[in-house]
């Protein structure tokens, strides 16, 4: 099913299918310059006491007249500043205007808006100290429930705060693993996927969870994950661990579908979001390090039949097991039937078995076929029935 989730929403402009102009067209604008196509712009350092940057690359795209996608590159002069010469009328209004600075890049996106100047862009000097950064909100949504295999499938929405003036960016090489953001995952969790409207960085997976090496920015951003997580019985656990302080934790779990047991969570009023209806429970003010502890309650179970046929697909079922249970089940059948036969005999009843024998071989051979999987559940169920009639026939 994955994924996903809060894709940055860009103009037509985006890099993906960029053609940039070929040669000879900028050298056309080159020819004719038209003053009144320059725009002016500034980096600005929004840390404290710090010095906008020279010398730094700034990259403009956005979309001429004609339909194509323009990019244009230019450099900061001592005090920031920058300048575009000779651009082209402008087509869809949005643009896209960014710098690299310390090696992450800084990104400012008009969608929507006409070129007008003073084209900006803020970035900013680096700190690794994991203590600017905070939870605004975290909250963990099971979203479905696959009962044949026990798996249920969950999507959970951070909002993170940078307090400071300076982007958090740790060093993996040299700085403690603790000093990454992490998030806690439950026991067997798979299909981990992450999206993030924060820039570059990679997903590296640590004790009980994962962690992102991407650079945060001050201010606040959005982190959104799903993931499969196996249970056992009728319940999960969870122990969700905060490196960072958390203003607010909430789970929301479907009506009917599972329920949840926390003495560290208050509940709350349900919510409706489409056709859903949520339980929700919540958990305020938790300081760095701490836990919280929930019991997801209450999910179904596979019937006998699904966990047969799980049972029969599994690798060492196939290799062991099934052919000595198939073996066993014709040897019992065969016993049942010539126990039949004898007391047949018995009752001096004419004619021969063959037919009912037959019979009992093909359903012996039918419920063998299902417990490897190899016939659907509705047409096994069906045939079975239909091969039990003819029995009572016979």
């Amino acid at each position: 099913m994955y994924r996903r989730i809060l894709r940055a929403v860009t103009l037509t402009l985006t890099l993906a299918a960029v053609t940039l102009l070929t040669q000879p067209q900028y050298t056309a604008y080159a020819q004719s310059p038209d003053t009144s196509n320059e725009l002016a712009g500034k980096v600005i350092n929004g840390t404290a006491e710090a010095e906008a940057p020279a010398n730094l690359q700034v990259t403009l795209r956005f979309q001429a007249d004609t339909g194509e996608v323009i990019e244009r590159v230019t450099l900061t002069l001592a005090d920031g500043t920058f300048r575009f010469v000779n651009l082209p009328p402008q087509g869809n209004p949005g643009y896209v205007v960014s710098a690299t600075y310390l090696e992450v890049e800084y990104t400012n996106r008009k969608l929507g808006e006409p070129l007008v100047e003073p084209l900006e862009v803020t970035v900013y000097e680096l700190t690794n100290d994991f203590t600017v950064l905070y939870l605004l909100d975290d909250t963990l949504a099971l979203t479905s429930v696959d009962k044949k295999n026990r798996q249920i499938e969950v999507l959970e929405a951070v909002k993170l705060r940078n307090n400071s003036d300076r982007t958090f960016q740790t060093d993996v090489q040299t700085d403690s693993p603790m000093n990454l953001l992490r998030f806690t995952l439950p026991d067997g969790a798979t299909d981990l996927d992450v999206e993030t409207s924060l820039p570059g960085g990679h997903i590296l997976q640590v004790n009980l969870g994962f962690a992102l090496t991407t650079p945060i920015p001050p201010g606040e951003h959005d982190i959104l994950y799903v993931y499969r997580a196996p249970y056992n019985g009728s319940s999960l656990p969870y122990e969700p661990r905060f490196p960072m302080g958390v203003e607010a934790y909430r789970i929301m779990l479907p009506v009917g579908l599972a329920r949840a047991e926390s003495a560290d969570m208050m509940e709350l009023a349900t919510a409706t979001i489409g056709d859903r209806t949520f339980l929700m429970m919540e958990s305020k003010k938790i300081a760095v390090g701490e836990r919280v502890h929930f019991t997801i309650t209450g999910l179904p179970q596979p019937s006998l039949v699904q966990r047969a046929q799980k049972l029969g697909t599994s690798d060492g079922f196939r290799r062991g097991a099934l052919p000595a249970l198939a073996g066993l089940v014709l040897v019992g059948f065969i016993g049942f039937t010539l126990a039949r036969r004898r007391r047949a005999s018995a009752a001096i009843k004419a004619g021969d078995d063959t037919a009912y024998d037959e019979l009992i071989i093909a359903i012996a051979t039918l419920d063998e076929r299902f417990a490897a999987g190899d016939i659907e559940e509705e047409a096994y169920t069906l045939e079975r029935a239909e091969l039990i009639q003819q029995t009572r026939n016979q």
